[in-house]
């Protein structure tokens, strides 16, 4: 009895510990003016029904003649977020004209799930998923990013193709390859089936591979870099510079001249993956800065309107208008670029998503944790776009002129001056995690993590508790066979 007293008294304390802790918030309410003035530049679009140009219509004023779109996300592994951003990019695409759509990953891997769109004779089906292996990180190989290719693959057959590539360098950053040198096999194999290297140049495949292995395989903050490995990569990535120029002719005549374009961009792709491997200590910030030098060269060289949409995490695309983290890729781009590019950040209110830090699915924290949420879910509509050039300056108190936290993947948060950071913003009040990825076994394993995660201060409470309970059991049960024994000593049992 003092047992279920004592295990009933720890999950009391840890239930009013856990709703303590949700509770107190750490962000204010937003101001009513600054509600209403959102609610006031507020589109409502509900993202659940079938596309429709007139209900986006609002993005031609909104990104103007800008020739570069971010859109970001704030959280990785959603189910909404991708099919949100995929009405867009058909409305860039088809009404506006952009036919670029360029991920994080890099650009020699998009390269090679073009071409196998391309050259497959696979089923549809079997097309796009294989495709999506190719071109993407595992945490993007869900049902919801699906779609998104599925609309790349149809879009091939139309007089006005979406092309599909990346502005990143991190090259075999992909499901299919998991930055393994299979993605230099498969792209020597690719190259090839256009003609053979000249012999000239003296480049095989098994020296490319070698040559550039060290490359694909670096360690983040490894101070060495490729050290004695630098000259070799740089002398087979000029080889494969080589034998491109080659096949030039040959590729023209049987690609689109955005994938040729591409193609001429793989060796550049791969020596910028070699410099990031030798600033490996400031990966981030090399990456970003190399990142919006390529997403400029893809809107001039391989973009045919010279528009381009970018699609990427908040923390590559925001403005970093503090200036109080890494520079961004979206900070770089719009100091080369200035009103040319519209950046448009996608947030939550509230729901469940896939963490991949640690893997696991989380509910999100409670709107009382951020304030750029919170002052966007104060707004009314359950799901919106906000044109937040739109919105007045002339009141620097203005919930979208300070900063504010913002989710970052969920359970952390960052600074952001919501309409310094972004040029728009989209919100949707409730969001799922995407399916697909993994089994429903697995799925369900890290909801239960993720429950203890969400749950943490009551969880460490009952864990603390428990184990203290056990203790005082122990050592009451030790105590009571030393009195036995004892007993047993004074008075012993006849035999």
């Amino acid at each position: 009895m003092r047992s279920v007293s004592r295990l009933s008294f720890i999950l009391a304390c840890a239930v009013t510990a856990d709703l303590a802790a949700a509770f107190f918030p750490l962000s204010s309410s937003p101001r009513a003016s600054d509600a209403q003035q959102i609610a006031a530049g507020a589109v409502p679009i509900d993202f659940s029904g079938a596309y429709a140009p007139r209900a986006y219509s609002f993005l031609r004023g909104a990104v103007g003649s800008a020739s570069v779109v971010e859109l970001g996300e704030s959280i990785h592994v959603t189910a909404e977020f991708p099919l949100a951003r995929l009405q867009f990019i058909r409305y860039l695409h088809e009404e506006m004209g952009f036919d670029v759509l360029a991920l994080e990953g890099s650009l020699t891997q998009a390269w090679l799930a073009q071409e196998y769109l391309y050259r497959s004779q696979d089923s549809e089906e079997d097309r796009i998923d294989r495709a999506q292996q190719f071109a993407w990180f595992k945490l993007w190989n869900t049902v919801q990013m699906r779609e998104v290719m599925a609309y790349v693959e149809a879009s091939q057959r139309t007089e006005r193709p979406l092309y599909l590539t990346s502005f990143d360098v991190q090259t075999g950053a992909s499901a299919e390859f998991g930055m393994t040198p299979a993605v230099l096999e498969t792209l020597a194999d690719s190259v090839e089936t256009f003609g053979h290297p000249p012999p000239d140049i003296h480049l095989t495949k098994n020296d490319l591979v070698t040559a550039l292995s060290p490359v694909v395989q670096c360690e983040i903050g490894n101070p060495a870099g490729l050290g004695a490995a630098t000259a070799r990569a740089m002398t087979a990535i000029d080889g494969l510079q080589r034998w491109i120029d080659a096949i030039t002719p040959t590729v023209g005549r049987s690609r689109p001249a955005a994938h040729l374009a591409a193609l001429r961009l793989v060796p550049d792709n791969l020596r910028d993956h070699a410099t990031l491997c030798e600033h490996a200590t400031s990966w981030q910030a090399t990456r970003d800065e190399l990142n919006a030098e390529n997403a400029l060269m893809l809107r001039d060289q391989v973009s045919s309107s010279h528009k381009i949409v970018l699609w990427a995490h908040h923390s590559h695309v925001s403005y970093n208008s503090t200036r109080a983290r890494v520079p961004s890729m979206g900070q770089h781009i719009r100091d080369k670029i200035n009103g040319s590019v519209y950046t448009i950040g996608l947030f939550a209110g509230s729901g469940r998503f896939i963490d991949v830090a640690p893997l696991s699915v989380h509910e999100l924290p409670a709107l009382n944790k951020v304030g750029v949420e919170r002052l966007l879910a104060a707004a009314g509509p359950p799901s919106f776009f906000v044109n937040l050039r739109s919105l007045p300056t002339t009141d620097p108190l203005s919930g979208w002129l300070v900063p504010l936290r913002s989710r970052m993947e969920g359970r952390w948060t960052r600074s952001t001056v919501l309409a310094r950071d972004f040029d728009g913003a989209v919100y949707l009040e409730r969001v799922n995690p995407g399916t697909g990825m993994m089994s429903n076994g697995a799925v369900t394993a890290l909801r239960i993590f993720g429950f203890f995660v969400d749950h943490a201060v009551g969880a460490f409470i009952v864990t603390i508790g428990v184990a203290l309970s056990m203790v005082a059991s122990a050592v009451r049960f030790v105590r009571r066979r030393r009195k036995f024994w004892a007993r047993d000593t004074i008075f012993p049992h006849p035999m």
